[in-house]
């Protein structure tokens, strides 16, 4: 009994030891004896070393390890190898880490970006429409031309994708001299024009259609009949106000009007002589008097508070003359011998002297004041090369007009060929300073009509060069049917001029230039009876019409592409004028015209890094061309026809470095 009790106690006693190791407490262990001792005490000294630590016991199989204590895993961690161990794997890691960051940057800043496009404005993304007011549209029957004729073809002006209005001079001039420029009141409309209520109603329509309104503007001479000049020539004493008003002088210069007259002419009343560069009757304001310029700005800021968009400033480079008032040299680019010509003399005293610059900087500024919600712009035109023009965008870090026109095209008659019309192209936009704007002028009311200069076929392929490339197109009211010059013979300062004959609207009396049905006067320029072959109404009928055409380009033109796009040149050679317009993300576009009278193929595919092989045809010059708008179409090998032109285009690809 006892024995059995015995091992019943010894067998207990074995799971207590057992579950204190597993459960990491000590047991209650009876006191070993004196061999076991010195068994135990052997095992842990050496003569050598001393002390040696006995490693843990090992459990016994099958039972769970129990890990390192505490105290025990910080005695092992805090040993030189483990440390070291330690900072070295924090060190790669950091060290990684750097290595990935420096790359990163790196790459983000030799990477191509990823570009953003330049903010346009109103004026850089649309076409402007210029009106001859006079020869637009009747709406009384007087046979004059009005502010109301115009309101009643805004529509018609945005359907061919023209979104600003650009008038011919409105103000009170004299009737006396046949001139829009004999300016007699820079605030009151003409009245055979209307009234101020009725240039109200054509701004407001002008606005509601999301369209915008340019006014001429003329501030190189007034009307002599002008209340100014009348006051300015009482006397030259002190007291009068006005007397500086205008240029005089005791002794007059050898300076020559633009119309081969002198450019001075005496006044009786001032016992002085005035400067006219044009007409005697026009006399030249001194813009170098204050008060003339606050007049000046004070017509500015009246039409700017009625929510005109801008003026276009014509004669600009005749505001200033040579102070000291010297006479001028002979010209060593002309052949005239005659002294009475203009000619004949270089006219470095009285075109283009730096204070123009200055001045247009000032009303760049003044109009700026009133571009709150709506930029307001100014134009101006620029007689002489681009040297003479591009000063006109700004001088000694000054902004100048926001559209120096670009008139280089008018005068050309003869048929402008692919390297004529590369020249013209990239010359331009070559010399533009930089952040300015370019401009394509394709007709004005004071050179022949396109229509009278070149055939249909390269006017196609002519607007299709300049519609598309970057720039603003300013078309003369009538090109968009190909009006011609009507056959008029008159001075040159007369209003009556081959180029403002009445628009032809439809093939009714007058061709239907009286809106009201037919002039209870007759119209203030003799029809020509164009109208019954050539009209609006008729040629909007027709898909393939010159008005139809220029509708599509306008389009085309306000794909975003076209607006904020790079331009480069593809072939150029003495048949074809090509160029890619294209912006990272955007569809890509080829342009190509062939500008000679024979058929021309060529590969356009190697030309420049972006065309893909694969394109999509957008538009063609007519139904000429052997390519329709959607077709497919290899860009390895385009073939045209004489004065054919076409707009391929292909989804943007991102090209690897």
């Amino acid at each position: 009994m006892e024995k059995r009790i015995r091992r019943a106690n010894g067998s207990q006693g074995d799971g207590l030891d057992k579950m204190s190791i597993y459960s990491g407490r000590s047991s209650t262990r009876s006191k070993p004896d004196a061999d076991t001792f010195e068994k135990e005490e052997q095992s842990t000294y050496d003569d050598n070393y001393g002390a040696v630590e006995e490693p843990p016991e090992t459990p016994a199989l099958g039972s769970p390890f129990r890990g390192m204590e505490k105290e025990e895993l910080l005695r092992h961690s805090s040993k030189p190898f483990w440390w070291r161990l330690r900072v070295m794997c924090i060190s790669v890691v950091l060290l990684g880490w750097l290595a990935l960051l420096i790359t990163v940057v790196a790459l983000v800043l030799i990477y191509p970006r990823c570009r953003d496009q330049d903010m346009r404005s109103w004026w850089q993304n649309e076409t402007i429409y210029r009106v001859y007011v006079p020869s637009f549209s009747d709406s009384d029957g007087d046979g004059i031309g009005d502010l109301k004729g115009v309101e009643s073809h805004l529509d018609h002006i945005r359907n061919i994708g023209a979104h600003t209005v650009s008038l011919s001079p409105i103000y009170k001039f004299d009737h006396d001299v046949d001139s829009d420029f004999n300016i007699i009141d820079h605030m009151t409309i003409e009245k055979s024009y209307g009234n101020m209520s009725d240039f109200e109603s054509l701004l407001k329509a002008v606005h509601e259609r999301g369209m915008h309104l340019v006014l001429d503007f003329i501030p190189n001479h007034t009307s002599d009949k002008h209340q100014w000049f009348i006051n300015s020539s009482t006397s030259s004493d002190r007291d009068n106000d006005y007397r500086n008003f205008y240029l005089w002088t005791d002794i007059p210069t050898n300076w020559r009007s633009v119309y081969d007259n002198s450019s001075w002419t005496n006044s009786s009343q001032r016992n002085q002589n005035y400067l006219h560069q044009f007409l005697p009757s026009q006399p030249d304001l001194n813009l170098r008097s204050s008060q003339v310029q606050e007049k000046l700005e004070d017509i500015l800021r009246f039409w700017l508070s009625k929510g005109v968009d801008g003026f276009y400033i014509r004669n600009s480079g005749y505001m200033f003359e040579d102070y000291d008032l010297r006479d001028e040299k002979k010209s060593g680019d002309t052949n005239s011998t005659d002294t009475t010509e203009y000619s004949y003399y270089d006219h470095i005293m009285t075109y283009g002297l730096p204070e123009v610059y200055d001045m247009l900087s000032r009303w760049r500024t003044l109009v700026e004041e009133y571009s709150n919600t709506t930029e307001r712009i100014l134009m101006a035109d620029v007689r002489g090369g681009l040297d003479k023009v591009m000063p006109y965008y700004g001088h000694y870090d000054r902004d100048g007009v926001h559209i120096a026109l670009n008139e280089v095209f008018l005068p050309e008659h003869d048929i402008c060929g692919a390297p004529c019309v590369r020249k013209y192209i990239t010359d331009w936009l070559s010399q533009l300073p930089d952040h300015q704007w370019a401009n394509w002028v394709i007709g004005a009311d004071d050179s022949d009509r396109l229509g009278s200069r070149f055939n249909e076929s390269y006017i196609r392929a002519f607007l299709m060069t300049v519609l598309l490339v970057p720039g603003t197109p300013i078309i003369y009211y009538g090109d968009e049917i190909l009006m011609t010059n009507t056959d008029i013979s008159s001075e040159p300062w007369e209003r009556e001029q081959s180029m403002r004959g009445l628009m032809q609207w439809e093939n009714t009396t007058d061709g239907g230039f009286c809106s009201a049905g037919s002039c209870t006067k007759p119209p203030w320029l003799p029809s020509d009876g164009k109208f019954r072959t050539n009209n609006v109404k008729d040629n909007i009928k027709s898909a393939e019409s010159v008005i139809n055409y220029l509708r599509n380009l306008t389009t085309l033109r306000r794909e975003l592409t076209f607006l904020v796009g790079e331009f480069t040149t593809a072939i150029t050679d003495d048949s074809i004028f090509s160029y890619v317009r294209e912006f990272d993300g955007l569809t890509g576009y080829l342009v190509i015209i062939n500008f000679s009278h024979e058929e021309q193929t060529r590969d356009y595919y190697t030309s420049h890094g972006s065309i893909e092989k694969a394109a999509t045809v957008e538009l063609t010059t007519g139904n000429d061309v052997s390519y329709y708008p959607e077709d497919d179409i290899d860009t390895r090998s385009i073939t045209l026809g004489g004065y054919q032109g076409i707009v391929v285009s292909w989804d943007y690809v991102a090209k690897e470095l």
